[in-house]
């Protein structure tokens, strides 16, 4: 019997010691976290979206750096098929708006409790509060043709590999995000070995890149990554955005004064700056811009389906044609276009003319192009993904 070690009891490892388990392995699966399944918790707000029904092609989009990378693994096992999964080990699920499916209970611990009941009737052993320090490797390094990862991940040159041959383990205690060692390191030899670490994001979880230092141990190169899905930080952000969030908004990205993305729905503003849907949307290509040191700006639309022209008809029609307004007026004015929790941070941005702080600004111009200068971004504390 092949002795497999799955490293990671999150979501990929938990599925992945099951399934090599109802192949008849023996499977160790390994957590440094005292629990499994800590990002699975958090997901979905406590709900975990386990999945989306959408077709390839309505998703695809929104993977990157390259797609089509990603298409066979898609094709293999399908959403479809993930939703059968969860249904076969006895997790119902129901289906909601989005094509986004759920636990029926709307409880992402039930998914936790589902998998490891799962686990535990195959046999697989768990051992929590353990940490891989390294791998095993033996054997001699063999190159791994760029052909045979995918031309979009090689480079042409190729990568090279060793034969992994079991862990290096050590038992631990989890102090926040400081790991304290137990005990002496030891070896669990394997036949196989998968690493389902997962990325930086959420570190507070048990991701904190362990398997980026596995997979170079291995001969793999790594590409650099960075936060994504997270938090934009305007260069002076007025708080009393805080808590306010805008539908049926539009969003430019500006990098060095170029426009890199648009983005249609919904803004959150938050303790950190600039979140939600469409802000998550924008943040990749933001997170790159500033790493690359360009000039970052944010530029919102707030009524964006309608033309400069016939947002102007319907402000004159309202509000006359007179353009000089104290703060009163002003917040008297912009009443009938906004929510009543943005007048008054609205009505200080025009009336100091906008980011320039020349005056002059038209509130017309700033309703359809409120400009955020971004400063900075949430690192992996609180980012979504690892890019």
């Amino acid at each position: 019997m092949k002795h497999i070690v799955v490293i990671g009891a999150g979501a990929a490892g938990m599925v992945a010691a099951g399934t090599a388990a109802e192949q008849g392995a023996k499977v160790t699966l390994i957590e440094k976290m005292p629990k499994p399944g800590r990002k699975i918790a958090i997901t979905g707000k406590g709900r975990c979206n386990l999945t989306n029904l959408k077709e390839w092609n309505d998703f695809a989009p929104h993977v990157h750096p390259v797609n089509r990378y990603f298409k066979p693994a898609f094709y293999a096992f399908t959403s479809a098929d993930v939703v059968a999964f969860f249904n076969s080990i006895g997790l119902p699920t129901k289906l909601e708006r989005g094509s986004r499916v759920y636990p029926a209970s709307e409880r992402a611990f039930d998914v936790i409790d589902t998998l490891v009941r799962w686990l535990n009737g195959l046999g697989v052993e768990v051992l929590y509060n353990t940490a891989v320090t390294g791998l095993v490797m033996g054997g001699e390094l063999t190159e791994i043709r760029a052909e045979n990862v995918g031309e979009s991940q090689g480079g042409g040159k190729g990568q090279a590999e060793r034969q992994v041959v079991g862990v290096r383990v050590k038992k631990v205690s989890v102090l926040g995000a400081e790991v304290v060692a137990q005990a002496e390191e030891r070896e669990i030899a394997a036949d196989g070995v998968v690493v389902a670490t997962g990325g930086m994001s959420y570190p507070g979880t048990g991701s904190t890149g362990d398997g980026y230092a596995f997979a170079e141990q291995a001969g793999h190169r790594i590409e650099p990554i960075f936060p994504s899905l997270t938090a934009l930080m305007p260069a002076s952000f007025d708080r009393r955005l805080e808590g306010i969030q805008l539908r049926n908004v539009a969003l430019e990205l500006h990098a060095n004064g170029t426009v890199k993305q648009t983005e249609e729905g919904e803004v959150h503003f938050t303790d950190l700056g600039i979140e939600g849907p469409i802000g998550f949307r924008v943040s990749r290509k933001a997170v790159q811009a500033l790493i690359k040191g360009h000039k970052v700006a944010l530029r919102m639309n707030l009524k964006p389906a309608l033309s400069r022209e016939q947002l102007m008809v319907r402000w004159e029609h309202e509000n006359g044609t007179d353009t000089v307004w104290n703060t009163d007026v002003l917040e008297k004015k912009v009443r009938s276009f906004l929510p009543k929790e943005l007048v008054k941070p609205f009505a200080d941005y025009v009336r100091k003319g906008g980011t320039a702080g020349e005056g002059g600004l038209h509130p017309v111009d700033a309703l359809q192009d409120w400009v955020f200068p971004i400063a900075g971004y949430e690192g992996w504390r609180r980012a979504v993904v690892t890019a």
